[in-house]
């Protein structure tokens, strides 16, 4: 068993025992030689003891004959029976077992590459720890980032590395697959971990295998691991981390909560979530790459002004988490000047044969956002009434309203809803289907009201895997406002990633409160780095929804993003009501992430002792500004808090230049 176990072990073991052999064979030849023989150079024959010694078989002699069976041709007859054993012992150590040792050393190499058991020394190197179908579209973007290209991708996952070989083959062309690396293990593993180096890693992506069971879990107990390693190996630059959570209740419980310290020293903590990418990418970047690049609608079109009679209303059909999704997005950007002109509301409208059970939960989940929102049920199997939903407030400052209406999408009572929606003039409307089963989406989405292809409703179509159904249906002038979303393939987008907008507007916000006015420029972005990581990550999500805003808030006075140009400076009119629609959206923001008003009795005793605002925030989450934009009052530092609205506002352009400078310089 021992021999079994050395010999089937490491290739240095093989070499080690082969040489072990040949050496013990030497010696005991070279022991057991004739003590009398007669060399092929002498050509008589001596008696003397000095003489018989000298011509024994010497050392070389029988390294020449284990390495050359021709010289036993040359051999005297006293010697050829010891000679022709040292012949077929070189035959067989020599030609057979060495031989076979070496092909045994290549074969097992190329066998261990294969099943992912090769061991590199990876530096600078970028890891993603697991596959499914985002993969080879996140490989694709790594090899055109001119930052990663010339890196090594390490892929570990526990599938089999044969099958991830071929599915990585039909996607990627060859250039993409070089110095791509699949080796099988465990994320969970330390010694998997260890092997695939994450300390000497550039970036890491902790994606979890397809359907795989509690996959969130997995991922944190893997971040942990991966901050232990680089405690161990003493990292000292953080190491940059993107993390995958499949569910969007894990997801949001990241974007209110710190990582622990140890962690955050180690790791730079990003999570993502499949869902709220998709809808960032459809809402806020409208455009998604797949076979070409696919434009999606803003849901306010051209910009709605302060003078509009037009409102928004997103129709979700199906209360999936793709579903949530959107509609969470959309409640984070769809605010617009013309609420406090004429009391315009965004309208969030969900469709679902379930929609009671799904009503429910949201709006517990959402509690302190419904406290506040006005929201109504309709059972169209029923009595086809809306019935407004009980609330504890009755305050109406918030310029969102939302539906619920329980039914079958195919249903004539829901159809008949959709087809006079459309008709509506004042009405900006945009439809999502959002079932799980891309082939239900897709047989809704053509089936749909006339009314909703008469007047080129946007639809958004839920697809799994390809689009290229819907590509060709869209050459038709009928469905030519239909776009598929939610492709697994076409997912994380690295363009995403970027944080250079957020952390400006970290700057500006910090500068105007140290300051009072705004930075006249911008520090380099190493600093702009270390003032984002010293943030509160609930702080960082609230720099990142504020950029996503932008451009629906510019699009309300008339400026289109992208600009080829420098912006020009904002007036102070528009400034004015930029800065109202800004804390709207804001007061939305705090209630989606778990933030409340303050009671009567809270508010009387922070009036009292201004420093209690804090407290009551960070140990009751009652925030004290959470309040019609009119109604805002001081802070510790005596400044109404509406001027930091105005401050962010009035900056735009100042950022946004700032930016295009620097977009100019890296192109140049």
């Amino acid at each position: 068993m021992g021999f079994d176990q050395t010999f089937s072990g490491a290739w240095w073991k093989q070499l080690l025992w082969l040489t072990s052999v040949i050496v013990f064979f030497f010696v005991g030849m070279y022991i057991l030689r004739p003590q009398v023989g007669i060399s092929p150079q002498t050509e008589s024959v001596f008696t003397s003891p000095a003489e018989q010694e000298t011509q024994k078989l010497n050392f070389w002699d029988l390294v020449e004959l284990f390495i050359d069976p021709g010289g036993f041709a040359n051999q005297k007859e006293v010697n050829r029976p010891y000679a022709l054993l040292v012949v077929l012992a070189g035959m067989l150590l020599l030609t057979g077992i060495l031989i076979s040792v070496f092909s045994n050393m290549l074969e097992r190499r190329v066998e261990r590459f294969r099943k992912g058991d090769s061991h590199y020394a990876f530096s600078n190197h970028i890891i993603i720890l697991g596959i499914d179908d985002m993969v080879p579209y996140l490989i694709q973007q790594l090899r055109r980032n001119a930052e990663y290209k010339k890196c090594d991708i390490v892929v570990l996952t526990v599938e089999d590395t044969e099958q991830v070989r071929l599915k990585f083959h039909a996607e990627l062309n060859r250039k993409e697959e070089r110095r791509l690396v699949i080796l099988h293990g465990r994320r969970d593993s330390k010694e998997e971990l260890k092997k695939a180096r994450v300390h000497k890693a550039e970036k890491l992506f902790i994606l979890g295998e397809a359907n795989e069971y509690d996959r969130d879990s997995l991922n944190i107990d893997c971040v942990k691991r991966v901050a232990e390693i680089c405690e161990q190996t003493k990292r000292k630059k953080p190491l940059c981390c993107h993390v995958l959570f499949e569910y969007q209740g894990t997801f949001s419980v990241f974007q209110v909560s710190d990582i622990s310290q140890q962690i955050k020293q180690y790791i730079e903590f990003t999570p993502f979530n499949f869902y709220e990418i998709w809808a960032r990418r459809v809402l806020v970047k409208c455009s998604a790459e797949s076979n070409g690049t696919i434009h999606y609608f803003p849901l306010d079109r051209g910009g709605i002004s302060e003078n509009s009679e037009n409102y928004v209303h997103l129709v979700i059909i199906g209360m999936t988490r793709m579903g949530i999704a959107l509609a969470i997005e959309a409640a984070h950007i769809a605010h617009f000047p013309n609420f406090k002109t004429h009391r315009k509301k965004t309208r969030i409208t969900f469709i679902d044969r379930e929609a009671r059970r799904e009503m429910d939960f949201f709006m517990g989940r959402y509690r302190h956002l419904f406290d506040l929102s006005e929201a109504r049920f309709m059972d169209c199997e029923q009595d086809k009434t809306f019935h407004p939903c009980p609330r504890t407030s009755t305050a109406d400052f918030i310029d969102l309203e939302w539906d619920f209406i329980q039914g079958r999408a195919e249903s004539e009572p829901v159809q008949t809803l959709l087809g006079q929606w459309s008709g509506e003039k004042d009405k900006l409307l945009t439809i999502a289907i959002c079932f799980n089963f891309p082939h239900t989406s897709l047989a809704l989405g053509l089936y749909l009201p006339d009314a909703v292809y008469a007047h080129q409703v946007p639809v958004l179509i839920r697809q799994e895997t390809s689009d290229t159904i819907l590509q060709i249906v869209n050459s038709s002038i009928k469905y030519q406002a239909l776009r598929p979303f939610g492709m697994v393939n076409r997912c994380y987008d690295l363009t995403m990633e970027d944080l250079y907008l957020p952390k400006c507007i970290n700057y500006v916000y910090d500068y105007f409160y140290q300051h009072t006015v705004n930075p006249p420029d911008f520090p380099s972005e190493k600093e702009l780095t270390e003032k984002w990581n010293k943030l509160r990550v609930v702080k960082q999500w609230s720099n990142i929804y504020n950029a996503s805003s932008i451009a629906t808030k510019l699009r309300s006075i008339g400026i289109a993003l992208p600009m080829k140009d420098r912006m020009r400076e904002l007036t102070p009119h528009e400034i004015a009501i930029l800065a109202e629609v800004e804390h709207n959206r804001w007061n939305v923001e705090e209630l989606l992430m778990g933030y409340r008003t303050v009671t009567p009795e809270e508010e009387k005793e922070i009036e009292k002792n201004i420093e209690l605002k804090n407290v009551y925030k960070e140990k009751r989450t009652a925030h004290y500004d959470i309040r019609p934009y009119e109604d805002l009052r001081s802070d510790e530092s005596g400044r109404c808090a509406n001027v930091y609205d105005i401050s962010i506002t009035s900056a735009i352009p100042l950022i946004l230049n700032h930016i295009h400078t620097q977009t100019d310089q890296v192109e140049d």
